[in-house]
């Protein structure tokens, strides 16, 4: 199984910046085919297994310090990779993508989580025929 992960800068807004949270906040999470111009292409949660990959894509807005997240894939419940991914200030897009073979067909979740291990959101999706 191939792994890979990408982290894309947003450019700041003009306007005030809002009051700083306690950690990063997540305002999208999808799985989808591809990722391009920095952003998910065809978000489902049924994918064939002929794609060969698939994307999580997670956006945070905002980011109040540079700070770490991760994207557990799980097939079933067994925890299949894990991948660290760091988030910078005001705003940052990340996904992480996993090639599948035809053994990898079934159920599949991916969760979001800090460097505190707290859950921020689980994507469910199946890999098909």
């Amino acid at each position: 199984m191939l792994v890979a992960l990408l982290s894309y800068p947003f450019a700041a807004c003009s306007q005030d910046a809002p009051a700083a949270a306690e950690g990063p906040t997540l305002v999208r999470a999808v799985m989808s085919e591809s990722i391009e111009k920095f952003s998910p292409v065809n978000p489902s949660i049924v994918f064939s297994i002929e794609l060969g990959r698939i994307s999580c894509f997670s956006e945070f807005d905002p980011v109040p310090e540079k700070s770490i997240i991760y994207h557990k894939w799980y097939r079933k419940d067994n925890l299949i990779s894990v991948k660290k991914l760091t988030i910078t200030p005001p705003r940052w897009s990340s996904f992480s993508s996993m090639q599948f073979r035809d053994a990898d067909k079934g159920p599949w979740r991916v969760e979001i989580t800090d460097d505190n291990n707290k859950l921020i959101r689980s994507l469910r999706f199946s890999i098909t025929d």
